[in-house]
């Protein structure tokens, strides 16, 4: 996937959180990310639009503020993500986590809850590898979903509409994987994702 004005799920999240909080540190911590990783989060959207959505003031005696800038909260209200994939199930650790999400679908998880939970788990939409064949990756959770519609977003990528028999799957992409993958509606996909790319919400 190239580097272009993309704002994942987390991104959104993230300035969410800090238009609320105002610190970085809770604003991670609300998001379920590491401080650094929001650092690294604002700093690769101020390289990929080119300003800064966050800015850091120090509080001299006081403790310091991350807020957003106008350009930020533009970003918090825009309709260039597609938003996170959220499945709702039942936490299993036997033989590997996983979470039931009924009918035959489970995803393995790398989080810890108590056995029989029931959980939301996210993942988001950039996490997926697509392919039209099935093949060896070292991603944990494959499975077939039928393509309900393809969604161009503000950001310039693609969103997959798919259905994983009775839950509604998002995937992104740019143009040129869907051209290449020659994905139309109607066609099944293989979708592939990392265990450690779903998070409990």
């Amino acid at each position: 996937m190239s580097a272009d004005r993309w704002l994942t799920p987390t991104d959104h999240r993230l300035l969410v959180a800090l238009d609320a909080v105002a610190n970085l540190v809770r604003a991670a911590r609300a998001v379920g990310i590491s401080r650094d990783r929001a650092v690294y989060r604002l700093q690769r959207l101020r390289r990929l639009y080119g300003r800064p959505a966050a800015v850091g003031h120090r509080g001299g005696g006081t403790v310091g503020a991350t807020t957003l800038t106008p350009f930020g909260r533009s970003l918090v209200h825009s309709a260039g993500h597609p938003g996170a994939n959220r499945w709702k199930g039942v936490y299993r650790r036997d033989p590997s986590p996983y979470v039931d999400l009924g009918e035959g679908r489970r995803v393995e998880v790398t989080f810890r809850a108590r056995p029989g939970q029931r959980v939301t788990v996210e993942a988001d939409p950039e996490s997926f590898v697509i392919a039209r064949e099935r093949f060896e990756l070292s991603a944990r959770n494959v499975f077939k979903a039928r393509l309900e519609g393809i969604r161009p977003l503000t950001s310039g990528r693609v969103v997959l509409l798919a259905r994983w028999g009775g839950l509604a799957v998002r995937a992104a992409l740019t143009p040129g994987s869907v051209q290449r993958l020659k994905l139309t509606r109607g066609q099944s996909a293989f979708f592939y994702l990392k265990a450690v790319a779903v998070r409990k919400v």
